[in-house]
């Protein structure tokens, strides 16, 4: 049974690349299809230009797209209607020429560029094919980059999960706690209009914003009631801390440097370095008020858990001192439905 790409591609770099090939080639068709890195027969992603209305369903196993699959090599027709087995599509029933090349790297066969014209007197030759090998090659390229990306990505969340793993052997309160600033957090970062690598920051720095708490003695961290002045301190340095592990781990210099300002205070008065308003990073600013808001609404040793209609008022009578404004009045909003992902989780 023959495969189909996806109707359309939601990567937007893929798009780009159909849209540009199009454009620099002047055809009116364009199709960029990848395989996903697990996927050996079939690509999986797909991006066209100047398709639109024709279904942007493609069979992968006839075509341009099969012959160059399968050979590995480019393919140029000056007649569609020539090839052995042209796609049965609508999309290309007004095809003249056009040009089909493999996008390729470490050895492997990726993908597939192809354009099309329905121009009949445009031709498709050695000199177009060579260009649209040339921006394959650029493709490929793109393509790789985002890959290692990815990859990156990948180890660095990796790293994450093992610092806070290493957080929540030593204060199983703190892991609970840790995890829903991540979830409050996330919410509140997009309605702050934070997005890709800024909304990663933000979520590693929830995660981990207690790391340093790891170098905080026993008798501090588990004290079942208030700290005296001496435990303060102790307690205080663990910004500082968290974000010096976190510096030496490449990838993660951003989130070191919220981690190390998440206790700063919005009218100056916080620690370690007593920033004010937007001196503070914006991302801190979020896992403050967050951090503040389940902590005031969950038990701790020494007292119960607050109301939320309490924290609120809370949080509102420091709003402009302790807090953002801003950021006061976004957690606000959310916590309603973040509360009840909550529920939603604990009833799975």
């Amino acid at each position: 049974m023959p495969r189909d790409a996806q109707d359309c591609c939601a990567d937007p770099v893929l798009d780009r690349i159909a849209r540009q090939t199009g454009r620099i080639m002047e055809v009116d068709r364009a199709c960029v299809l990848v395989r996903d890195k697990d996927e050996l027969r079939s690509p999986v992603q797909q991006a066209s230009y100047g398709l639109r209305g024709s279904g942007h369903r493609f069979s992968v196993d006839q075509g341009m797209v099969a012959q160059v699959l399968a050979t590995g090599e480019p393919l140029s027709v000056g007649d569609y209607r020539q090839l052995f087995w042209p796609l049965p599509h609508r999309a290309t029933d007004t095809v003249q020429a056009g040009g089909s090349v493999p996008i390729g790297w470490g050895g492997r066969v990726r993908g597939v560029l192809s354009v099309a014209t329905t121009d009949p007197t445009r031709a498709f030759g050695d000199r177009e094919l060579g260009m649209l090998v040339d921006l394959s090659e650029l493709t490929a390229l793109t393509l790789q980059c985002m890959e290692q990306r990815e990859q990156l990505e990948s180890t660095l969340q990796d790293g994450v999960e093992l610092l806070a793993a290493a957080v929540d052997l030593r204060d199983h309160g703190t892991a609970r706690h840790s995890e829903h600033v991540v979830r409050l957090a996330a919410m509140v970062g997009e309605a702050f209009g934070l997005d890709g690598r800024s909304l990663r920051e933000l979520t590693f720095a929830a995660r981990l914003h207690d790391v340093g708490k790891i170098g905080v003695p026993d008798l501090v961290l588990r004290k079942a009631g208030p700290l005296n002045g001496e435990e303060w301190r102790v307690m205080q340095r663990h910004p500082m801390a968290g974000a010096e592990m976190l510096r030496r781990v490449p990838g993660l210099e951003g989130v070191a440097a919220i981690v190390r300002h998440h206790h700063e205070h919005f009218d100056g008065s916080g620690y370690p370095f007593g920033l004010r308003g937007e001196e503070i990073p914006i991302a801190s600013r979020i896992i403050s008020t967050c951090d503040a808001y389940d902590a005031m609404t969950s038990d701790r040793p020494y007292r119960a858990a607050m109301s939320h209609d309490v924290a609120v008022a809370e949080l509102r009578s420091c709003s402009g001192r302790q807090f953002d404004p801003d950021a006061v009045d976004a957690v606000i909003e959310m916590v309603p439905l973040w509360a009840e992902s909550e529920q939603e989780l604990t009833l799975h």
